[in-house]
């Protein structure tokens, strides 16, 4: 009898973790589709709930080299844009390419910063990050001529690549211990402007999963980080730190409170 029920919950776990990896499937393919809001954004933030488990997979389409051009763009703003209606959210990310969409969530999700906003990014920063990535690279006296040759897009792809390598070591580095509470620590310590403003923006206004958070950690783990960023070089995150600690936990917690409802 004993082994028979051992049988059955080994069954129950299984099917459920089946049934979990279909619907992260099912959300990454949602994800790669052209429509911003509905798929795209939607299934973004259902991925980004889904923690570590979504990691494994991003990793794998950071090397991605689709372009699908985004559809029912009214109200986002950003690099890939062709028309501008005033007003909505920017979104500093390229992501009618697929491998900088996942780079987007990646990034979301862990507060890394990789390198995948669009930034001045120009010819002597990328060969400068080729030979810094690329040893080989330096031992031919005619790389340099090879790469003055190379179009914009094929020096954009490099680049991918390299920050696609680089997020890929990370993952390697960190996957046995990573949590995404500890990420939140890490990325206030940081001294990295992204990184920094990501966390600040998602204690404020986030609306996804965090294993671990709650008020209580938030005071007595976290708070105390964000006030020594009162001091800040950084203004904007200065701006960002005050405003944080006159609205606390507030809305993140409602909108846990809010999916913890659904999901009953």
């Amino acid at each position: 009898m004993k082994l028979l029920f051992t049988l059955i919950v080994l069954l129950f776990a299984g099917l459920a973790a089946f049934s979990q990896n279909t619907r992260i499937d099912s959300l990454f393919q949602k994800f790669r589709q052209p429509a911003y809001y509905e798929d795209v954004y939607l299934s973004e933030i259902e991925l980004e709930d889904q923690q570590i488990k979504t990691i494994p997979t991003l990793i794998k389409l950071l090397g991605d080299t689709s372009f699908v051009k985004l559809t029912e763009t009214a109200d986002l703003i950003y690099p890939g844009a062709t028309e501008f209606y005033g007003h909505g959210t920017f979104l500093p990310y390229d992501i009618d390419w697929i491998s900088v969409r996942a780079g987007w969530l990646l990034e979301s999700l862990t507060f890394q910063d990789f390198g995948y906003r669009t930034t001045g990014v120009n010819d002597d920063y990328l060969f400068k990050l080729m030979k810094e990535n690329y040893s080989e690279y330096v031992t031919k006296g005619t790389y340099d001529l090879q790469w003055k040759n190379k179009s914009s897009k094929e020096k954009l792809a490099e680049y991918r690549k390299i920050l696609a390598l680089k997020a890929s070591q990370w993952w390697q580095k960190n996957k046995s211990s990573w949590t995404r509470l500890d990420a939140i620590k890490e990325a206030l310590k940081s001294n990295n402007e992204n990184r920094i403003d990501d966390v600040l923006q998602f204690l404020r206004y986030g609306e996804t999963r965090c294993d671990g958070l709650n008020q209580t950690v938030y005071e007595s783990e976290i708070k105390p980080l964000v006030i020594q960023l009162r001091d800040s070089k950084f203004k904007g995150v200065k701006d960002q730190v005050n405003l944080l600690l006159s609205e606390g936990l507030t809305y993140w917690t409602k909108k846990m409170t809010q999916k913890d409802k659904k999901g009953k």
